[in-house]
Order: C-alpha cells, then structure tokens, then sequence
C-alpha cells in the first residue's frame, strides 16, 4: 500500500496477487487483452505523487489564487451562472490510501466508449477486486468524490459535461501559449517554469509542481523565498 502524501520504497512483486490472475472464464480476446495491458504496466514505474499542500499554498499566500483557477462556472449564452464546477477543487484535496495492485488490475482491464452517453451504466468496464465491473461517466466521477450526487442531479449538469472538453482544442497551440506567458521560443527539452513572466503565476507553478513530486523539502526550504518574492 502507498499513500500520495508519501514516497514508498521501491514496490513489492504482486504479480501472483489473485486480483492479477484474470479467471479463465473470461472471454479469450478480453483475457488476452488484460494479460498483454499487464505485462506492459509492469514494465512502467507506477509513481504516486504526494497530495496538494495546502497549508503551505496558505502561508504563501498563493491558496486564494490557485482556488481560483481550479473554480469555474458554467454559463449560458447570456451569462447567466447555470452550475458551479467544483471538481478540480476536490480533485486537489483527495488524499486516501492507494494499493499497487489495485491501480494495476483497473489500468490493465479498463475501457471506456466515449460515443455513450454520462448517464450509461456500460460506458466504462474494467475488473476491480477480482470482480468485471461497469459504470456510467457520471458513477465514476461520483464514486472518485469529485463531483456530489447532489451535483449530478442538477438540470445543469449534463449540459456542462457536454460543455466539458475531452481533447485538446482545435486551436490550442503550445507555442502560441508559451510565448504569451514567457515572450520566448517553446523548446521542450529546455522549457523551464522558471522563464514564466509573471511572478505570481511563477510560484504558482513552483508551488503545484512541487507540492505533486517528491521534491516538497525543497519546497519547505524555499517558503521564505517564495513569501519574499509574491507582488
């Protein structure tokens, strides 16, 4: 078992795990799926990233900010506020234990149809606990804590998932972007959040990445810095 808000050693063998041993009962192709989907997950490091702090974002000054960014509110075409998207707010606090095996049952069997609607019960299938499993769009989000059931009853909600993008933008351009936030060249193998213009957004972006890597002591050693340096 792993915790996000804390790095583990390097982690134990599962594969022999009863989770991980698909049943022969399933259908040769799907099972053929799961076992290939497997043995390429273990060959990749599965990393789980310690939870947001947000105490630290509060002695920085820099929570308000980032709440900001992480709310957003769906609206018609005359402005008026239909629903409230609090999901990437909730996203950031998760903090539960995660298990190894787990993660790799779900990432080896999952599937998902994006021609089904939210609401429909087969649009994802995969195994957990042993067990073949299906869930609507609209389950899922529930059962991960990132949105209410409460949110998804409102009339709103299906239209502001319809709203919802799943692919990148037509028009997005990375180099378009970052030279409107740095003024320079987008090179990956050089971009550094450091050459972000503004200071605020600069933090920002030092105190998120930070805080979801493994590298929070040198967060902790840089908060003076980072308090001195906000506008």
């Amino acid at each position: 078992m792993a915790r996000r808000t804390q790095r583990t050693n390097p982690p134990e063998d599962v594969t022999d795990h009863r989770f991980l041993q698909f049943p022969q009962t399933l259908n040769d192709a799907t099972r053929a799926r799961y076992v290939t989907n497997l043995s390429l997950l273990l060959t990749k490091e599965i990393d789980i990233a310690p939870s947001f702090d947000w105490e630290l974002a509060t002695r920085t000054g820099l929570a308000a900010l980032i709440q900001e960014f992480l709310q957003y509110t769906h609206s018609d075409a005359s402005s008026v506020d239909l629903f409230m998207c609090q999901g990437w707010a909730r996203l950031f606090r998760i903090q539960e234990p995660v298990y190894r095996e787990f993660l790799l049952e779900f990432y080896a069997t999952v599937s998902y149809d994006p021609r089904k609607a939210p609401d429909d019960r087969t649009t994802f299938t995969f195994r957990l606990g042993g067990v073949s499993r299906e869930c609507s769009v609209i389950e899922l989000l529930t059962r991960v804590g990132i949105y209410t059931t409460d949110e998804t009853r409102s009339v709103h909600f299906p239209a502001f998932l319809g709203y919802c993008l799943t692919e990148r933008p037509d028009d997005y351009n990375e180099n378009t972007f970052w030279a409107e936030i740095t003024g320079g060249v987008y090179t990956p193998s050089t971009a550094r959040g450091r050459m972000i213009w503004s200071t605020t957004y600069r933090l920002l972006h030092h105190l998120i990445s930070m805080s979801l890597t493994h590298h929070k002591n040198i967060l902790f050693r840089r908060e003076e810095e980072v308090s001195s340096r906000l506008p």
